[in-house]
């Protein structure tokens, strides 16, 4: 497996998709045929924090967690079979 993809890209991209529009059309409604004013708050508050999501989700994603090219493939355990490296510092019980 390439460590750069995401697994069920399309599950992912099509459950984000559904949920988004889902939304989308709750968000049309409440703000156009109803006349709570509490909710209406709730619906655009949820957006704002949406947008705020993913503005951070993108900025992180720019900024860190970089894929490096250079980075060690191989990792390999330099302590023989014969001597483990101790995991508590007395006997078993």
């Amino acid at each position: 497996m390439n460590l750069r993809q995401i697994p069920h890209l399309r599950v992912v991209v099509a459950v984000s998709s559904a949920a988004i529009l889902g939304f989308t059309a709750i968000s049309a409604y409440v703000l156009g045929y109803t006349d709570d004013d509490v909710t209406k708050g709730g619906i655009v508050a949820t957006w704002q924090n949406v947008a705020l999501l993913a503005f951070g989700f993108w900025l992180g994603s720019s900024s860190g967690g970089k894929v490096k090219d250079d980075a060690p493939t191989d990792v390999r355990v330099t302590n023989p079979a014969s001597d483990p490296v101790p995991t508590t510092e007395g006997e078993p019980t």
